[in-house]
Formats: C-alpha cells, structure tokens, sequence
C-alpha cells in the first residue's frame, strides 16, 4: 500500500469513517484547509476507486527541554526548545479494522519523520497527543513513551532508527 500526500482533486473523503468523530470530520471539513495554511501535511492511504482509507498528519513543533525525558535532556542545551515532529492524526477507515492499516500508516510516519530529520529539518524525536487510552496503548506497543506533565507520547528518532533496521 502506498502512502501519499492528500490531493483533494484526486482523492475522495466522503465516504471515511473512524471510531473517532473528530478524526472523521478532521479529514472531511478541515484537512485541505490546514494544508492550504502550511499547518500540517496530510499523508493518505487509498483504495482502488481513491476512497481514503486511513490518513495522518505531520508538523513541525517544539517542546522545552525539561519536558522530554531526562535521559535526552543532557544532549540539548540549557534554555533551547527541543525541534520534534508531531504526529497530529492519525485513523483508519472503519471499514479495514484489523488489517493493519493504522500499524502501516504509523509506521509510514515514522520513516517519512526519520528520513526528514537526516536529510531536510531537524528534529529529535516524534510526538502524539494521544486522543484516548486506546491510543495511549497502540502507541506504546512502537516505543513511545508517556511524557507525564503534558500527556503527550514521545520516540526519538534513535528509537525510531532502531525500528528500520534490518
């Protein structure tokens, strides 16, 4: 399955539908519009007949040193913010439950956030705001951690490394 930037010219939206109803209207009512104002890119998994079937999004973001976990801290320096990619979104159509679109499109993410942050932009890690305990849990399976303060999940990209190695 390939994973490819949304093309509202190209791509249907109609017809998504996740658990999460603000996951569904996301990629229906405001999608393109972020996209238009440079606030997030959004990757989309498509069927044949170009039905969306799972998408996440991607953005640069920042955190203050003291909120990544302390054995990252030493590698920054005192009073910078940390550069990280924020996962924003990420859902499946409910339609392909249990075939491992969610796991290929985070995975896709996180190999797109690691490629990035070698090549084009600087970044330390990758971070979720999960929406729910379910997220908190698929996400915790690829080795992201709880940051306790804010109750957003964090990989670094050595992490993220580790996982693309054969």
């Amino acid at each position: 399955m390939k994973v490819v930037l949304l093309d509202t010219k190209v791509h249907n939206r109609n017809h998504f539908s996740c658990e999460e109803d603000s996951l569904t209207e996301y990629l229906q009512k405001q999608a393109s519009q972020d996209i238009q104002k440079r606030l997030a890119a959004c990757f989309v998994a498509v069927n044949e007949s170009k039905d969306v079937i799972g998408y996440y999004t991607l953005s640069n973001d920042s955190l203050d040193r003291t909120e990544i976990p302390e054995e990252h801290q030493k590698k920054v320096p005192k009073n910078y913010r940390v550069p990280v990619t924020l996962l924003g979104r990420l859902a499946r159509d409910i339609s392909t439950k249990g075939m491992g679109i969610g796991e290929h499109l985070l995975l896709d993410a996180l190999h797109r956030s690691y490629t990035i942050s070698i090549n084009e932009i600087g970044s330390m890690a990758v971070i979720v705001d999960p929406i729910n305990d379910n997220a908190i849990t698929f996400y915790s399976k690829y080795g992201f951690n709880l940051l306790p303060d804010s109750g957003k999940m964090f990989i670094s990209m050595k992490t993220i490394s580790q996982l693309f190695k054969a």
